[in-house]
C-alpha cells in the first residue's frame, strides 16, 4: 500500500498516519488507513479491500511477466 504523499486539501506533505479501521463489507475485508494533515487539520481516508492486498497471489505467473530492473508487471498478449 502506497501512503499519500500529499494533502488533497491544502498540498502539505505533513501527514501523520492515524489507527486504520478494519470492517467486514459482503464477505470482503476492508482496510480504512485515517490521514490527519499536521499543516490544516483535516482528516482523510484511503481505503483499500481484500483483493486490492492480495492480487500478487491470485495471479499464477502466466500472464505476465516481470521486469527484474524494475520489478515492473507486463501482461502477455
Amino acid at each position: 500500500m502506497m501512503k499519500p504523499e500529499i494533502c488533497p486539501y491544502c498540498g502539505e506533505r505533513r501527514l501523520e498516519e492515524l489507527q486504520p479501521t478494519e470492517i467486514m463489507v459482503d464477505d470482503m475485508l476492508w482496510t480504512i488507513y485515517h490521514y490527519e494533515c499536521q499543516f490544516c487539520t483535516e482528516v482523510f481516508d484511503k481505503i483499500i479491500t481484500e483483493g486490492e492486498l492480495q492480487y500478487d497471489i491470485m495471479a499464477d505467473g502466466e500472464d505476465y511477466d516481470i521486469n527484474e530492473d524494475d520489478g515492473e508487471k507486463k501482461f502477455r498478449n
